[in-house]
């Protein structure tokens, strides 16, 4: 326990005093602060006095030929330029054939011209269309809507009652009861919190890899054995570590929830933003467990394969597999997020293997719907795996300490591994 305290100590400090861990922290922390205090910048700026009418769009000019044959005419344009106004369109109707109608398109007199040539058919002559051009969509859906009109009144339907059945509108029923889990007011930030928990056990892994790596290259390991044991040093590095990522998300996110909290008036209508806050606790406590239980196993990995090599070159190389199997995980939780199947069998099944139940698990309890001994189950497979995984570990730690030259093979490691237990 003396040498454990020993390197706990000397690798927190070492943590602490980095450039790149504080500069890190603060460049964060500063985009944060900034990005939550543009609302109050925006007030501060702000004068009392009313702002000037914005100038209104040009109104796009579009020739109307009817060609149809049905009746009321004038009523049905009058249904078009009601339905378009809010676009800047007016249909002015016009005597032309095709020809004269395109001629006035390509001479840039109308915006576009449109000729219905049935009751739910038309051309349209256009010279450009833009890539964000939904004209042809809603037309059709307000022609379509002249037609029911027009078919009505033919069935004898007085207008009064068509203009009431027009004006009809579905209103929801706001004692909706919820049985299981609201994804759209979930999904944001538990998208948020897999994104942040995939890039912190990434990257802190990595720097466990590294550390290792970089005492082995230089030769510093064969010394810093002779002190502690390989269980001390690699415990360790692994624990001061997640302890560092912790502190730095924790103080990321405190900030963030202070800002918040100063301009929380600020924010009333921007729900997205209302949601990232509104995490309830049990959850936020669901993400430091498997934040801390999914750090553990891949740490204990990436330590593992870095007393491994003996060049910094070749890191990548041995932990590429490990972050694939990670990057997999992820894949396949935001696969199922998207689309809304958050229980579908493969993520039923990947919440009980270890390597990928921290993520998966997770989004269940936050989106979908998970028996609490389905939780405990999956929690007591990731206790066991990150004992065991860490007592494999100690024992590649163990063996890496004085093994150089090319990495061997993981076949070649567990024959090893066999060898010195025997």
């Amino acid at each position: 326990m003396k040498q454990f305290k020993t390197v706990f100590s000397f690798e927190l400090f070492n943590y602490l005093r980095r450039k790149s861990y504080i500069a890190v922290t603060l460049v964060i922390i500063a985009v944060v602060i900034v990005l939550l205090c543009i609302p109050m910048i925006q007030q501060a700026f702000s004068t009392d006095a009313p702002a000037e009418a914005e100038p209104s769009a040009e109104t796009q000019k579009v020739a109307y030929v009817d060609v149809s044959g049905q009746p009321d005419e004038a009523v049905a344009l009058e249904h078009f330029n009601s339905a378009f106004a809010e676009d800047g369109i007016e249909m002015v109707p016009v005597e032309a054939d095709e020809a004269q109608l395109a001629d006035m398109v390509d001479n840039e007199e109308y915006s576009f011209a449109i000729i219905r040539t049935g009751p739910l058919a038309y051309t349209r002559y256009v010279r450009n269309i833009t890539m964000y051009d939904a004209f042809d969509s809603k037309f059709s859906d307000v022609l379509l809507d002249q037609y029911k009109y027009d078919a009505l009144l033919a069935l004898g339907v007085s207008q009064s009652d068509v203009q009431q059945l027009e004006e009809a509108v579905v209103v929801p029923d706001v004692r909706t009861t919820e049985t299981g889990k609201d994804q759209s007011e979930t999904f944001f930030y538990t998208y948020i919190l897999i994104f942040a928990l995939y890039m912190a056990i990434v990257i802190y892994g990595q720097f466990v890899a590294s550390s290792v790596a970089a005492e082995k290259s230089s030769r510093a390991m064969e010394l810093l054995i002779t002190s502690a044991t390989p269980k001390s040093l690699i415990f360790g590095k692994v624990l001061i570590t997640g302890t560092a990522g912790l502190l730095q998300f924790a103080l990321i996110l405190g900030c963030a929830a202070i800002f918040y909290n100063a301009n929380a008036a600020l924010y009333e209508d921007a729900w997205l933003i209302q949601s990232m806050f509104s995490i309830p606790l049990s959850l936020v406590l669901y993400t430091i467990l498997f934040f801390v239980l999914g750090f553990f196993i891949y740490a204990f990995l990436y330590a593992a394969l870095g007393s491994l090599v003996s060049r910094m070159e070749d890191l990548g190389t041995v932990t590429q597999p490990v972050t694939w199997l990670f990057i997999v995980a992820f894949m396949v939780v935001i696969f199922s997020m998207n689309t809304g199947q958050i229980d579908n069998p493969a993520m039923v099944v990947c919440s009980f293997i270890p390597f990928t139940s921290p993520m998966a698990m997770f989004t269940r309890i936050a989106m979908g719907n998970v028996m609490p001994i389905e939780i405990v189950i999956s929690i007591a497979i990731l206790i066991v795996s990150c004992l065991l995984i860490g007592w494999v570990a100690t024992g590649i730690y163990r063996l890496g300490v004085l093994m150089y030259g090319k990495p061997p093979k993981l076949g070649e490691v567990f024959k090893m591994l066999r060898s010195a237990r025997g």
